[in-house]
């Protein structure tokens, strides 16, 4: 009996409880930061009061090309 209740009934009313329970705190209407990495960053480093990018937009960098003719191969192995 006490099995159905842990393994059945309990888990069956809390997800049930969890269908009704509201969060206390409204959800932020902040965009373009979905993963909330700003946020964390804030409580650690503190805001700066400027708004989160909208759309991300990708840093024009060139490849980096490495010059490795100089270096001499290993020997003895």
């Amino acid at each position: 009996m006490t099995g159905v209740l842990l393994f059945l009934v309990l888990p069956t009313a809390l997800i049930a409880l969890a269908f009704r329970v509201r969060p206390l705190v409204p959800p932020d209407e902040q965009r373009g930061d979905p993963m909330g990495q700003g946020l964390s960053a804030q409580g650690l480093f503190g805001g700066h009061g400027l708004a989160a990018d909208e759309r991300p937009v990708p840093e024009d960098t060139e490849p980096v090309r490495f010059d490795l003719s100089s270096v001499r191969p290993r020997e003895g192995q």
